[in-house]
């Protein structure tokens, strides 16, 4: 029986471990602190640090899910999402965008330029961040 938990365990980790996950944060202390998180639990995580790295990022990966910074150096996350949703190879890969403003005209926008999700940094945890990446990676 136990051998058995383990195995399932291993095996769970080793579906993770081929899902691709690119953060896109121009903070680096938590782009360093959500990463090492999302890898923790088994996942493969690239980062970038504005849209446009997050863009030739994307573009040359192939990404099981997208975690973007609303507000980011020289092409926003709104961009960045508008430019994703326009590609074949992206149209309905899992979109997470996340920002500090707890505002809701920009999550509003976020979400019908093709966001799946939006979280609000500031009232989200790590492990609630953990939790909404399994919900679109099961």
């Amino acid at each position: 029986m136990i051998q058995m938990i383990d195995n399932q365990s291993k095996q769970s980790v080793a579906a993770k471990v081929s899902k691709k996950i690119l953060l896109v944060e121009d903070d680096q202390v938590l782009a360093k602190m959500y990463s090492q998180r999302l890898a923790s639990e088994g996942y493969e995580v690239l980062t970038a640090a504005d849209g446009e790295e997050g863009l030739k990022i994307a573009l040359e990966t192939d990404l099981n899910l997208v975690i973007t910074d609303i507000m980011l150096p020289r092409v926003s996350g709104i961009e960045l999402v508008e430019k994703l949703r326009k590609t074949k190879k992206y149209s309905k890969t899992p979109i997470i965008a996340w920002s500090n403003l707890a505002d809701e005209s920009e999550k509003e926008t976020a979400l019908r330029v093709g966001a799946n999700d939006y979280l609000h940094k500031g009232s989200v945890s790590l492990d609630q961040v953990v939790e909404t990446v399994q919900k679109y990676l099961v």
